[in-house]
């Protein structure tokens, strides 16, 4: 996997947003034409031909669904008790794209849930086309690879047969991440909706995985490890975007701002290489920093939590109790969906009124 994938595959509520859009009729046909594809776990365990690898994401899934409902609150719903085959190691292309000198991003609007940062196609034909068009406009695009997605309730979210190449912590990560979508979302707050479970995703993965394997187990210490990765390359980008909010907001011309984008980015790119060694993964070691521009920036932006914020809330707000954090957010989300209020500022004022 890609790095941007590693740490942003889990992009929700993609498929509410392709059943809603108005390319309902392609792209909402190609999704049931995969929910038509659904087995039930239960008939996939009871058949001698199922292969081994497949027996152990369905019981692994069923054992995570578990520990998500009884030990974090998060709803108990059908999700992730059918698996669907597929042909290929990821689900849809999704794009994605923002100005060119600024941070302003393309959103689409779409019924229900709002306006959405990211448009998504199981075709990565059509995915490349709809960049194109958007490049043609001065557009800086994003073209990636997602793994699994929430319908927030509106259709049974099924496994994926690729999930079985998933180690226990990536597998358990991407599973809490979407049963959060599915119990807390905010619509038109796609930055808190994202934070909060990418955040409990992680976290309920590492609960998980000490409870289930042990706090001094290997599969545990190697998540931790590659979670350091993520986290070293998401505060990269997060300095390099910094660095260029800066510049975009100096005043200078155009074609003074572009030139000194260019000599910002491979200066950082430079800077990455000298210390790409650190990085425990290949995908993080080898990344082409020179590369990068706003939109992959602010993909990261929109999706990477402010973790020192969250951590605070669970310590100070949850008493460390990751299922007491959903709750507040869930009390959060339902007062800022009644007040028209932003729901991190719920949480701060609570956090605030906590000492934090």
């Amino acid at each position: 996997m890609s790095p941007h994938r590693i740490a942003l595959a889990l992009l929700a509520p993609l498929a509410l947003a392709l059943l809603s859009s108005c390319y309902v009729t392609v792209q909402g046909a190609r999704y049931l034409g995969l929910q038509a594809k659904a087995v039930r776990l239960e008939r996939l365990l009871a058949d001698p031909a199922t292969e081994p690898e497949i027996r152990v994401l369905l019981v692994r899934a069923a054992e995570v669904r578990a520990f998500a409902r009884d030990a974090l609150a998060l709803a108990d719903s059908r999700n992730f008790t059918t698996l669907v085959r597929l042909e290929r190691d990821y689900l849809a292309d999704v794009v994605s794209a923002c100005a060119p000198l600024s941070f302003e991003r393309k959103l689409w609007k779409y019924p229900v849930v709002g306006a959405l940062p990211y448009k998504g196609f199981f075709k990565r034909a059509e995915a490349e086309a709809e960049a194109a068009k958007l490049r043609a406009k001065g557009w800086d695009v994003l073209v990636r690879e997602v793994d699994a997605f929430s319908t927030l309730g509106w259709f049974k979210d099924p496994l994926w047969s690729f999930m079985a190449s998933y180690g226990p912590g990536s597998l358990a990560e991407i599973l809490v991440h979407e049963l959060t979508h599915a119990t807390v979302f905010v619509k038109g707050r796609e930055g808190f909706n994202e934070a909060f479970a990418t955040f409990v995703g992680v976290e309920g993965a590492k609960a998980w995985l000490a409870a289930h394997f042990g706090k001094d187990s290997g599969e545990l210490a190697a998540y931790e490890a590659a979670k350091a990765d993520g986290r070293r390359f998401a505060a990269f980008l997060a300095e390099t975007a910094r660095k260029l909010e800066v510049l975009y907001g100096s005043g200078i011309d155009e074609e003074s701002m572009c030139g000194r984008k260019a000599a910002l980015i491979a200066e950082r790119a430079a800077e990455y290489t000298r210390d790409a060694a650190a990085y425990s993964l290949e995908a993080y070691r080898s990344y082409p920093m020179d590369a990068v521009d706003n939109a992959l920036l602010d993909l990261y932006r929109l999706y990477e939590p402010d973790s020192g914020f969250w951590s605070a809330c669970l310590e100070r707000v949850a008493g460390g109790s990751l299922r007491k954090l959903v709750e507040e957010a869930r009390e959060a989300a339902t007062e800022a969906a009644r007040t028209k209020r932003d729901p991190e500022a719920v949480l701060r004022e609570r956090l605030a009124a906590a000492g934090g």
